[in-house]
């Protein structure tokens, strides 16, 4: 039986694709000897059970291609994503990209393939594992039921038309997009210039107007006296009250809640009294009070007006069978819902007709069953409004509506005080002025649907997300740019810069990093936030005007970049650390995940990559935008090239920061004036500072801006936590670093003699999460570094406490190190009194924490003895 060993949804770019994606994970066990061509009838049961199969292109790249590489032999995986992709088709949700993988280990497969609703994305890949499975075995497998689900899951979970429509006229402008909820609540744009939508209802509504549209009674109230042409009724709360109403009325009524939407409890043309207390019932169901009002004869119009502006009307009917005096209403249904234009929910243009309770009650009403036939040409309503989701129809007379009628519209949506409405009204004819038309507004409604207009039955389609969008951003959308930084080290470093630099020339950033969340520079959120959860916290903070995101592998892989697409994107270095984690085997699928930053780059932002580390120009082929290249060395070949191709680099001539082109060297200020390289001897930190002067210069940051920020950022606990902090304690100094891989450890190596030529003494730990011979490599790397080590367990993850510290020994024995220059403390805070206690003159003690505030508390609480006895 085939194992599905992980499975989750990528929801945004990712090393795979830059589009939403799901991730599998299969060991598919015997099947590795059985492809495709070893089982026997395999294709023809297959085919037989979904043929749309016989479409696939697949790597042959023409219908049918799918089919060969069957007929040739291929392996489970495969085959899985070929289905998942297919079963989404059916289910309406047109998907076409996949991929299958293998591994290194045998008969495991990663299979990733397009979802457009996660939920059925996720769903479709189990259905596809059992499906295959079944085939394999010669089982039946329903798949009309499986779609079916798949259908009811992409209802429950797909923006409806309404929303759909808004955010794809957002996104035509490059306005982007999140989701906030599993509803219609939608975010437009980022940070300080977002709005807000849930369906057609905005930011801007105003809530009084909404709560006014609501109460139908009140509102008609409110147009009867500024003139508006109202249907004659009454709010009423009991049966003897309806029955008075409706002999004062004295003609057919409408009966239906007071609070309520789609027609759920409401009953039109009511001509008896008996009709009148079953509908007063059915009302009543849904709210206490109920309204009773003249029935108004004519057609059943909507009129929809945004931003006080007419913009388009639709005339409407009710789901209905018209009888052949033949078929019962019943099999007219059934007959109906054949027409292809019908589907279920809103996957086309009408819905299919259902049965429900208000179908049985409206018949009821009539005395009338399903089983009865209408005589030809009669026509029996099956619905008590003309809603397309309960299967009526639409037709656009937007042309056709009088000046009279559309001012009318307009003034009703400024009475209420509603941006977006919806005007209800039964009229003979819209095309004759309005008292000559027989037009009765009978409800505003707060938060109109829009697929009448965007799909009608009949007549022209209407862009009517056009002018919501248009109200929302009358400027147009001011674009909030988004710095992405990802490499194996120095993430958090050149985020901070970048941060404090765009801070200190007058910008609101917000900052997602491993330290936390900031907001305007103040921290708001402490933990790691480097993945995709942090970058969504601080798109939607509403304050900010610049986004800067810290990106690291972990979250890449496993869930996506966190954003569509950035204005800046830098890629750092690429090291070998987390090797062997989330699938990623090798160098270059470890490239191709931190690639992602690069490759989702506007195309007028900024791709800004390291020339000095051979791996990260692997990629270089893949950036987007204005390529911006860095090295500390202005004679590499690289950025030489680059110069002489037109291209822009940021590197070090005579001991300064540069930015060079082909016409010009721009300074931007001294390497010792540069804090963070404690007087330009920390390479790392220059290399940091290039990426940073880079990413602010290909986002068009004035020079002296870029100049004052990277001369005012320090390597203090308070600016750059866990980064380079250097704090002296008279006799002795301690260095606070989050040093954790092979790189790192190296990079200390060729700084600390430059710090102090006394004993260097450090407390070192393995990360769990690493493999055995990686945390046995950082050993070996920590040999070369250190007089004396203390060993503790600051990050375990899931092994037993002590474990990476023994791989960190064994690794430590191996590099030369000798046994009795190691102690292992696993508790970490005895381990840093520990560490203290091994102190002399002279002595630099260097601290590799994990988790920063336990460390530095203790650290700044034993500097502050030091600093009172000054």
């Amino acid at each position: 039986m085939i194992e599905i060993e992980e499975l989750r949804a990528l929801r945004g770019p990712n090393r795979h694709t830059r589009h939403t994606a799901i991730f599998m994970v299969l060991d598919i066990k015997e099947y590795e000897s059985r492809p495709s061509d070893k089982i026997e009838g395999f294709l023809d049961r297959l085919v037989a059970l979904i043929p749309t199969l016989q479409e696939h292109g697949c790597s042959i790249g023409k219908p049918g291609g799918f089919i060969q590489r069957l007929q040739n032999g291929t392996w489970a995986g495969h085959i899985i994503e070929h289905i998942a992709i297919e079963l989404q088709c059916l289910a309406g949700m047109e998907v076409a990209y996949g991929k299958t993988l293998d591994t290194s280990i045998e008969g495991k497969y990663i299979v990733v393939f397009r979802y457009l609703v996660e939920s059925v994305g996720l769903k479709a890949a189990k259905e596809a594992v059992s499906l295959f499975e079944a085939v394999a075995e010669g089982k039946s497998f329903d798949v009309s039921r499986v779609v079916s689900n798949l259908k009811v899951l992409r209802e429950d979970d797909m923006l409806g038309p309404t929303t759909w429509s808004i955010v794809k006229e957002a996104k035509s402008r490059g306005i982007p997009f999140i989701r906030l909820n599993k509803a219609s609540y939608i975010q437009l744009g980022y940070g300080s210039h977002q709005k807000r939508i849930q369906a057609s209802i905005t930011s801007q509504t105003s809530s009084i107007a909404v709560e006014v549209a609501d109460e139908k009674t009140e509102v008609k109230e409110h147009l009867k006296k500024a003139g508006i042409p109202v249907p004659n009724g009454q709010m009423v709360s009991t049966e003897e009250e309806a029955i008075a109403v409706f002999n004062e009325i004295g003609a057919a009524v409408v009966v239906k809640p007071e609070v309520g939407n789609h027609g759920n409890g409401s009953t039109i043309n009511v001509v008896d009294l008996e009709q009148l207390k079953k509908a007063f019932r059915a009302a009543q169901a849904y709210y206490p009070d109920v309204i009773v009002e003249e029935y108004v004869h004519g057609g059943d119009f909507r009129l929809l007006v945004i931003d006080g502006k007419f913009v388009a009307a639709g005339k409407r009917e009710p789901a209905h069978v018209v009888g052949d005096g033949k078929s019962s209403i019943k099999e007219l249904i059934q007959e109906i819902n054949k027409d292809p234009r019908r589907g279920f929910g809103h996957e086309k243009v009408l819905t299919q007709i259902d049965i429900d309770e208000m179908t049985e009650r409206l018949l009821s009403l009539r005395g009338l069953s399903l089983q009865y036939a209408p005589r030809e040409g009669e026509k029996v309503y099956l619905k008590t409004t003309a809603n397309l989701s309960q299967g009526g129809t639409a037709t656009d007379v937007t042309d056709e509506v009088n000046p009279e009628i559309r001012l009318m519209a307009e003034r009703t949506a400024r009475i209420v005080g509603l941006d977006c409405v919806g005007v209800d009204a039964l009229a003979t004819d819209i095309s004759l002025p309005l008292h000559q038309s027989g037009l009765k507004v009978v409800e505003v409604n707060a938060a109109p649907g829009f697929r009448m207009h965007l799909e009608p039955t009949n007549g022209q389609p209407r862009n009517v997300a056009k002018p919501i969008v248009d109200m929302l951003f009358p400027e147009g959308y001011a674009q909030v740019p988004v710095l992405a930084v990802t490499g194996t080290n120095g993430k958090t470093t050149t985020c901070k810069l970048i941060s404090h630099t765009l801070k200190y020339s007058g910008k609101i950033v917000g900052l997602a990093c491993t330290t936390g969340i900031e907001i305007d520079g103040n921290v708001v959120i402490t933990g790691d936030y480097s993945g995709p959860e942090g970058a969504g916290i601080v798109v939607r903070e509403p304050t900010v005007d610049h986004l800067v995101l810290e990106v690291a592998r972990g979250g890449l892989a496993r869930r996506g970049l966190g954003v569509k697409k950035v204005d800046v994107g830098v890629l750092l270095n690429i090291g070998n650390d987390h090797m062997g984690t989330d699938w990623i085997e090798n160098q270059e699928a470890l490239s191709l995940a931190k690639s992602t930053v690069i490759e989702v780059v506007k195309k007028s932002g900024a791709s800004v990559l390291n020339a000095d580390d051979n791996a990260t120009m692997s990629v270089v082929g893949r950036a987007r935008g204005n390529i911006v290249l860095f090295s500390l060395d202005p004679n590499n070949q690289k950025i030489k090239e680059h110069i002489k191709a037109g291209g822009t680099v940021v590197t070090v001539d005579k001991r300064s920061a540069i930015i060079r082109n082909s016409e010009l060297d721009i300074p931007v200020c001294a390497l010792e004036e540069i804090p963070i390289t404690f007087g330009g001897i920390v390479d790392f930190n220059i290399s940091n500072a290039l990426a940073a002067i880079g990413a602010l210069h290909g986002l068009n940051l004035p020079l002296e801006q870029i100049r004052n920020g990277i001369m005012t950022f320090y390597p203090t606990a308070n600016q750059n936590p866990g980064r380079m902090n250097l704090f002296d304690f008279q006799t002795f100094k301690v260095l606070v670093d989050y040093c954790h891989n092979i790189e790192s450890a190296r990079a200390l190596a060729k700084l600390l003699p430059r710090l102090s030529q006394g004993r260097k003494i450090a407390l070192c730990h393995g990360t769990g999460n690493r493999t055995d011979e990686q945390i046995i490599e950082y050993g070996i790397a920590l040999a070369s570094v250190y007089d004396y080590i203390v060993l503790t367990d600051f990050d375990p993850r899931n092994r037993p406490v002590g474990e990476t510290s023994g791989l960190v020994h064994e690794g430590l024995i191996k590099g030369g190190f000798k046994e009795g220059n190691i102690d292992i403390v696993p508790e970490p805070s005895k381990a840093v009194d520990y560490l203290f206690s091994k102190a002399e003159n002279g002595d630099l003690l260097v601290i590799n924490p994990d988790e920063l505030e336990p460390t530095m508390s203790q650290i700044l609480e034993r500097y502050r003895q030091i600093v009172t006895h000054i």
